[in-house]
């Protein structure tokens, strides 16, 4: 860069707010990309560059907040975590990245880094950060040479398979993020066959690419033996299924200023959901073979679909899109919405596109090692998620082909793969929350000693049925009857402060904590020699912890007695809250912020109010004309608290019970349920068969009424579920 002119007569009598008004102006004439016609200003001359290089950091600060989306980091990191350094460290990291990625070099040294930035980006996205990946920096132009090029390079090291790696993972889920309904639609058959076949290893061998967070036959986490160990039963892929340690998984990333320990996305689930999306993108014609309606079907035919119900198959996506958002989105909330959208609290009604991610941000950051406990880690499942009509499609692989590719050690051709088939999936689920103080159902066991994963974590047997708004749950093995209240959105539960015993143990060591510090003031004080301690002494001590606190309420903190699972509804939760210990003048503060460091005074920790829910279970029902033309099916199912994935016993009802399958996925985006399925083996190290699933809300499903008294029968037949059908065996 030219030095700067000699100091302008002119501009030696702007002020600095001025000079720093028109350089914001100026970064902001081009919305996406660098700020490019900000160097000539710092270049007018040698007053001006004084006053911008001095204020750079508060002008760099300004400048992100304005290109790029910065609220997702804050509600994850909190307000003063994001300072000026940080912004302006993260404007510099990003369009760094951007004007790389923009090159599309899949050589460059920096492409995994970059590749990290873009990812991150997605998941902070509220409207900005997409047009500068997409309509900047083309990355859906780099994506499609990576998928052509790199995703299976360096396999011949890996016994033929494709190496889950870094860029790898990262690149299969930027493929769901850029993916857009235009360009789903105008993709070729042959980009697409070319693009599923890429993905089939990663999305039909979960022996090879494990789609979840830890071992599925554990519930109770974290715990010290979840991973397998050497001399346990494996294939010739290794380990059933095999996992990596986590020391091999979890990295680190510089961002905003802060070293974030993370992995990246699990590469099996992301295939899943991208195979998911690409095959159904091309919806199967109606045969015309079938009679047209449910009216024109004969009942002598049984279970049968007509071309109506193929027609409402292709109607609905089991993967739905990512959503972009917009640039200006705020402007169309309500004050009062705009208020909590922009505070630094995360809240179940947040309308950012990013707050949806925040359940998958904090399995990222908090599930990587099931044998230990992470610090601060966040929500991994919010409460009332699953509830609704969802549809979509799990896909069938043939079984003598799956059964002799997981057996093989090196990787077969793609000719001898599995042949896949599809089924469509159409569930009404409910969910049934364990309000303390009712005791929650016990954990399964099984005689190999796992969780009874074949049970869905449930005890064998069980019974349950459905009455009003609660589910009641009799596990006569521990002569326990026990009560799950439904979750209705808009009605407040059951919880009570004064009976529940996690909001008695919190109130009880908020009042430790609080005698602990009066007792280590009283003995500071009696050390004195002067008579009046409080005129003497610097009033500032009254606030100095003579220790670091323990987190009374805290989801994640490791010497709290009391545990939150899941997100609270009326209550914001503040995530990473730097807490500051003494009051500052308003001139402080902003000093504080343009240093260079973080203030030594504060604490991390996470504030959650008790909701009172324990355990979360979830049913499910087929509706009566979804069973007449696929089967008709009944689920129920646990929700791991550990890292939120659902595991789903699916039950015919109609069939025989050996038929029934167990559906194991997380909540991607807070819309689509992915996983995968499997059907049932008593022996929980066996190798079934296995597919993927996907399953998206129905938004025009009719609502679920509430009902303050308990309703009569209701005209579908799997809503009340007696005690002799609801039976597990």
């Amino acid at each position: 860069m030219p030095p700067p002119q000699p100091q302008s007569p002119f501009c030696a009598r702007l002020p600095h707010d001025v000079i720093l008004a028109i350089a914001a102006e100026l970064a902001d004439i081009d919305p996406l990309g660098p700020p490019r016609h900000l160097p000539p200003l710092f270049r007018a001359c040698r007053y001006v560059h004084a006053v911008l290089h001095t204020h750079r950091k508060f002008l760099f600060a300004r400048i992100c907040r304005t290109k790029f989306d910065t609220r997702a980091a804050v509600r994850r990191f909190g307000a003063n975590a994001i300072t000026n350094t940080a912004l302006a460290f993260q404007l510099k990291k990003q369009t760094l990245a951007l004007k790389r990625l923009r090159a599309s070099d899949l050589s460059s040294y920096h492409l995994t880094s970059d590749l990290w930035t873009a990812y991150l980006m997605f998941m902070e996205n509220d409207g900005r950060n997409y047009g500068h990946l997409m309509d900047y920096a083309h990355l859906d132009d780099l994506i499609e040479r990576f998928m052509d090029s790199t995703l299976w390079a360096h396999r011949e090291s890996n016994l033929g398979w494709p190496v889950d790696s870094t860029p790898n993972s990262l690149v299969v889920w930027m493929l769901w993020f850029t993916m857009t309904p235009e360009r789903l639609s105008s993709m070729t058959d042959e980009r697409r066959g070319r693009y599923m076949d890429l993905l089939r290893p990663f999305a039909l061998i979960p022996a090879m690419y494990y789609p979840f967070h830890a071992p599925d036959s554990h519930f109770e986490l974290p715990d010290e033996g979840a991973l397998p160990q050497q001399g346990d039963e494996a294939t010739p892929l290794g380990l059933v299924p095999t996992f990596r340690e986590p020391d091999m998984v979890v990295e680190q990333v510089l961002h905003y200023c802060r070293k974030v320990l993370i992995m990246p996305p699990l590469i099996g689930l992301g295939a899943k959901m991208v195979f998911v999306m690409l095959a159904e993108a091309v919806p199967y014609d109606p045969p015309s073979i079938l009679p047209i309606d449910r009216a024109h079907a004969d009942p002598a035919d049984g279970v049968r679909p007509t071309q109506a119900d193929f027609i409402e198959w292709a109607s609905v996506r089991g993967v739905q899109l990512y959503r972009p958002g917009s640039w200006d989105w705020l402007n169309g909330l309500t004050p009062e919405q705009c208020r909590l959208e922009t505070g630094v609290s995360w809240r179940r009604d947040l309308k950012a596109i990013s707050a949806s991610l925040d359940n998958d941000w904090n399995r990222l950051t908090g599930c990587f090692d099931p044998r230990s406990y992470v610090p601060l880690k966040g929500v991994v499942y919010t409460f009332g998620s699953i509830t609704g009509m969802y549809a979509g499609r799990m896909q069938i692989p043939d079984l003598f082909r799956y059964r002799d590719v997981v057996q093989l050690d090196h990787m077969p051709e793609l000719t001898e793969f599995p042949i896949v088939a599809e089924q469509p999936v159409f569930v009404r689920f409910r969910e049934h929350h364990c309000i303390d103080p009712e005791t929650p159902v016990p954990t399964g066991t099984s005689p190999t000693g796992d969780d009874n994963l074949q049970n869905a974590y449930l005890p064998q047997p069980f019974v349950y049925r459905h009455i009003g708004q609660t589910l009641r749950v009799d596990v006569g093995t521990h002569r326990l009857v026990t009560r799950y209240e439904d979750f209705v959105e808009g009605r407040p539960n059951s919880h009570n402060p004064r009976t529940c015993r996690m909001c008695i143990l919190a109130d009880e060591e908020e009042e430790k904590q609080l005698r602990a510090r009066i007792d280590a003031y009283r003995e500071r004080a009696g050390r004195d020699d002067s008579e009046d301690i409080a005129v003497d002494d610097d009033p500032d001590d009254m606030d100095a912890d003579p220790a670091p606190r323990s987190r009374s309420g805290s989801m994640s903190s490791a010497a709290s007695d009391v545990t939150h699972y899941f997100g609270d509804e009326s209550n914001p939760l503040y995530l990473r809250q730097l807490r500051l210990e003494r009051e500052r003048e308003a001139e402080a503060i902003v000093d504080e912020l343009m240093s260079e460091g973080v203030p030594e005074e504060y604490e991390e920790y996470i504030e959650n109010e008790c909701n009172g829910i324990q355990d979360i279970i979830i049913t499910g029902e087929v509706l009566p004309r979804h069973g007449e033309a696929w089967h008709d099916y009944r689920f129920y199912g646990r929700v791991r608290k550990w890292d939120g994935l659902i595991v789903l016993v699916r039950v015919p009802t109609q069939l025989a019970e050996d038929m029934k399958q167990i559906f194991r996925g997380y909540l991607i985006g807070n819309q689509n349920f992915v996983g995968s399925w499997r059907m049932y083996n008593a022996h929980p190290n066996a190798i079934p068969l296995e597919g993927p699933f996907a399953m998206s809300r129905v938004d025009s499903a009719p609502p679920m009424p509430y009902c303050g008294a308990p309703a009569a029968a209701s005209a579908h037949p799997a809503a009340e579920v007696s005690p002799e059908s609801a039976t597990a065996v």
